[in-house]
């Protein structure tokens, strides 16, 4: 029986009787708000900690987030210039591509003058030199001097050009109306 009581007592087992349960109600109670005071308190003290914790974390955040920016900003240049890099490209080829069609379509129109024998712009420069070296020739030997022979042959060539212009309007016209004929 003593050893019953002292295992009773180690493991912390009390015999209850009906007067003690009366008197325990009270102590329950009391354990009852001791615990909730020590909740509220580990509360505040969880509180208190996160107060002193938070300004490390938010500036330890801020760091990493500086760190991150630099990253962010790098790979948004590097993406800049890769898009800027294929644009230039891209606009390489397409001016190429009109160059070509400008090309085309210039040696087309030559073509298409020539059997129509518009004279070109070499050709009526020439034909200009000549007409002022026998403009100068002929002034000389019949004696009336022609005052600016220059400007007398830009005056003509000046009267030839909507003639030509004309004559070109109509070689295109009949060059185009015998392509959609023969398409």
């Amino acid at each position: 029986m003593t050893v019953k009581k002292t295992l009773n007592k180690k493991a912390g087992v009390k015999k209850t009787t009906a007067k003690k349960t009366t008197t325990k109600k009270p102590n329950l109670a009391g354990n009852i708000m001791e615990s909730a005071n020590e909740i509220w308190l580990a509360g505040l003290g969880a509180f208190a900690k996160a107060q002193q914790e938070g300004v490390k974390i938010f500036n330890k955040l801020v760091d990493e987030g500086k760190g991150l920016e630099k990253v962010i900003k790098k790979s948004s240049q590097n993406a800049t210039k890769e898009v800027k890099s294929k644009v230039s490209q891209v606009k390489g080829k397409a001016s190429q591509g009109w160059d070509k069609l400008e090309n085309i379509f210039e040696n087309r129109v030559a073509k298409t003058l020539q059997k129509l024998d518009v004279p070109t712009s070499e050709e009526i420069t020439a034909l200009l030199k000549k007409v002022e070296l026998l403009a100068t020739e002929v002034s000389k030997l019949t004696g009336n001097y022609v005052a600016d022979v220059k400007d007398a042959t830009k005056k003509a060539v000046a009267e030839a050009k909507p003639a030509v212009k004309k004559v070109a309007k109509k070689a295109t016209k009949k060059v185009s109306t015998k392509v959609t004929k023969e398409s």
